[in-house]
């Protein structure tokens, strides 16, 4: 008979057996309590011919002091992040009725001129505006010409390429932008509409409901009318 045969079992064995009963009873990370129960389960079942190295046990605790101190960093950030979004939220509150220009391309249309707002980051050799409708259709384009880096605007009346006026509804728009060279220049757009209701995203951020029928980030609004 050995000498191992006469121990229930190992250290590791037990330990093993404890973590692999901790996954099955949750999918979430290992508790504190956990840990602490695989250090007595390993302190209790190590072969006494064979205990566990000061070396071992010293690098055992300090995971378990790596881990507590995540842990607390863990809730502190959840917190500060809960209440940076409540404040956020409440400062949003604020905005409802109020027109703001946000980063994105989408507009609506509901008569008269409406400014379509971009901004180049470099000079570009020529330029083009292309207006869809609802459904992705081209409606309308145009030939800007060439246009120095910065904010640019243009007012868009409403008439389609077949010479008819738009109806009412939801459009977006792009702008082609290239430089001397034919590279692309990639320019920014922004969607000018009434807020008209908030709500937050699976992250907990706050985004702004628009009159155009869509949702943008609070972050992302660059201006308030």
């Amino acid at each position: 008979m050995s000498v191992n045969s006469l121990f229930p079992a190992t250290a590791s064995t037990t330990a093993a057996n404890t973590a692999a009963q901790a996954t099955a009873n949750s999918n979430s990370l290992i508790s504190e309590n956990t840990f602490m129960k695989l250090m007595v389960q390993e302190l209790q079942n190590q072969n006494p011919l064979d205990p566990m190295s000061n070396t071992n046990f010293i690098a055992e605790l300090a995971q378990f002091n790596s881990m507590n101190q995540l842990t607390s960093m863990n809730s502190t950030l959840k917190s500060l992040v809960s209440s940076q979004n409540q404040s956020a939220l409440s400062n949003a509150v604020s905005l409802i009725g109020k027109t703001v220009q946000a980063n994105g391309n989408s507009f609506s249309f509901t008569g008269g001129n409406v400014p379509l707002n971009y901004s180049l980051p470099q000079n570009a050799n020529s330029v083009s505006l292309d207006v869809y409708d609802s459904s992705g259709n081209l409606v309308y384009n145009t030939n800007l010409g060439p246009q120095n880096s910065g904010s640019e605007s243009f007012n868009w009346s409403g008439i389609t390429n077949a010479g008819t006026t738009a109806p009412t509804g939801n459009y977006s728009f792009s702008i082609n932008a290239t430089d001397a060279s034919g590279k692309q220049v990639t320019a920014a757009t922004y969607s000018n509409a009434t807020v008209t209701g908030l709500t937050t995203s699976s992250s907990g951020s706050v985004e702004l409901e628009l009159s155009n029928g869509s949702t943008v980030p609070l972050s992302s609004v660059t201006n308030v009318g």
